[in-house]
């Protein structure tokens, strides 16, 4: 049975991640992060480019997003990383790059798998040891995804909810949901970094990564296994391409 051809115009999600330049913490300080997320709101705003989580780090950020179309979050991050740099710059009276290069998306299969990257990107700043709880981090969504903040809201979970598949379930069921995972991935002390969440090219199912790299060059999809949750049972792909192959793969979707 031949593997269908994902129309190139199929909204989807995108694991968006950015380090600053030279590694440098430019983000180290409260204040910047809090800026990063006022301009973040903006972009949701700007452009048609729904934020499912994030975490802003000190020298990195990692972003989950939901649109339409590539280019779309190809133009959101243009605004966000130029306005980001531009204002950290003048406060802190530095010249020069701020990122380190183009950001880099990895898209994510909705439901169980984006569940998986969702709580991944949740947990990042304790598997580095800068908190014990998402919660405890300045610069993180989970207070967003719980429901606890409504003023400058970025996250739209209305949107999370339907990439979950969990639309229909109550609210408090949700947030049980939510704050138990996260309880748990913390009491398991999983504090490994699962690289292919953020250097991949596509991260799902084998039919659903499959199917979106019919014309792509010299792809390599691998099983992988990010520990801590049920992948074993399902079963996790990652795709890697040379760049000139992502290159062509993202110039292919923004048309």
């Amino acid at each position: 049975m031949g593997r269908r051809r994902r129309d190139q115009r199929e909204p989807l999600c995108y694991h968006v991640t950015h380090r600053c330049h030279g590694r440098e913490f430019l983000l180290k300080f409260a204040v910047d992060r809090r800026n990063y997320l006022l301009r973040l709101h903006q972009m949701a705003r700007r452009y048609a480019v729904d934020v499912l989580s994030y975490v802003i780090t000190s020298n990195h950020v990692h972003l989950l997003l939901w649109s339409e179309r590539a280019r779309t979050v190809s133009e959101a991050m243009h605004f966000l990383q130029g306005s980001v740099a531009g204002d950290c710059n003048r406060r802190k009276g530095r010249e020069g790059a701020f990122w380190r290069g183009r950001h880099h998306p990895t898209l994510v299969e909705t439901g169980k798998h984006l569940s998986r990257c969702l709580f991944y990107i949740e947990l990042n700043m304790v598997r580095v040891g800068a908190c014990g709880h998402p919660s405890e981090w300045v610069g993180g969504a989970h207070d967003e995804i719980m429901g606890l903040r409504q003023r400058y809201r970025i996250v739209n979970r209305d949107r999370l909810k339907w990439c979950l598949g969990t639309t229909d379930e109550p609210e408090q069921s949700f947030c049980s949901w939510f704050a138990a995972t996260v309880r748990e991935q913390c009491d398991l002390g999983y504090l490994v970094r699962d690289p292919f969440w953020s250097e991949a090219l596509a991260v799902g199912s084998e039919e659903w990564v499959t199917g979106l790299m019919p014309n792509v060059r010299n792809v390599r999809i691998e099983r992988v296994d990010d520990r801590g949750t049920a992948a074993e049972e399902h079963g996790l792909y990652a795709v890697y391409a040379p760049k000139r192959s992502r290159e062509d793969f993202w110039r292919e979707r923004s048309r």
